[in-house]
């Protein structure tokens, strides 16, 4: 049992680059594009480090789907042993919306039997696949989303919950993060995050500012604590076509 002790943290650090939807292509963007976001805790250490590389591009129905890959490096403190993730994730891209699918989780599921070496998981998804309007505008009230995954490792049952609520566009302006300038609209909204393991629970509030792209996504998000307190900055600090 003492191995499924760790399994609450280990969820939250492998959603984390789900959680954070920070990727900004383009559906025209080329197979190859690849861009990299590194959070910075606000006492200046780096957190997590993610490169999103675009593998695969379908088109169909009117819709764009880009397959990325997302290498990730995760710490859960300044001096822990980070944590390395190999994920795939879809994008959909359709004349109104960029979504994002909920069973981007499933790629998960080999990180977690690696880590409970070899053991059986099992991930069923429900809820909705959060989006972002392709076209925004100052005062836009965006719809709520909540995610919720079931999980099961052998026999052991947890629960993950990722909701997003009071999202609304507050502004729109020219943002400068490492990898350029942008022109963007900025995205206010809480979240929360929720994981259960057994009968032991860890839940996550924050809100969170963000500047998103028309077409593309968000290229820096700033996260603040329930009580207003700087926490985190994610940025993107390269961009290779």
């Amino acid at each position: 049992m003492k191995k499924f002790r760790v399994l609450l943290p280990a969820l939250m650090m492998i959603a984390a680059p789900m959680m954070a939807d920070a990727q900004a292509f383009s559906k025209d963007d080329p197979v190859g594009a690849e861009q990299t976001f590194v959070t910075t805790e606000a006492a200046g250490w780096v957190s997590e480090r993610t490169t999103y590389k675009i593998t695969d591009k379908q088109e169909s129905a009117g819709k764009t789907t880009l397959v990325l890959s997302a290498n990730s490096s995760v710490k859960a403190a300044k001096d822990s042993t980070p944590v390395e993730t190999k994920l795939t994730m879809k994008m959909v891209y359709t004349a109104s919306s960029i979504i994002i699918p909920k069973e981007n989780f499933s790629s998960a599921v080999g990180q977690l039997e690696d880590m409970f070496e070899g053991k059986k998981v099992t991930m069923n998804f429900s809820g909705d696949d959060p989006f972002i309007p392709m076209e925004l505008k100052v005062g836009q009230k965006l719809q709520d989303n909540e995610i919720k995954v079931d999980i099961n490792i052998e026999g052991i049952k947890a629960k993950m919950s990722l909701k997003a609520t009071d999202r609304r566009i507050t502004g729109q302006e020219r943002v400068t993060v490492p990898a350029g300038a942008f022109d963007a609209f900025v995205l206010e909204e809480t979240s929360t995050a929720k994981v259960t393991v057994l009968i032991i629970s860890e839940t996550e509030k924050t809100t969170e500012k963000s500047w998103v792209v028309p077409g593309r996504g968000e290229v820096k998000t700033v996260t603040y604590d329930k009580k207003g307190k700087l926490m985190s900055t994610t940025e993107m600090i390269s961009f290779k076509k």
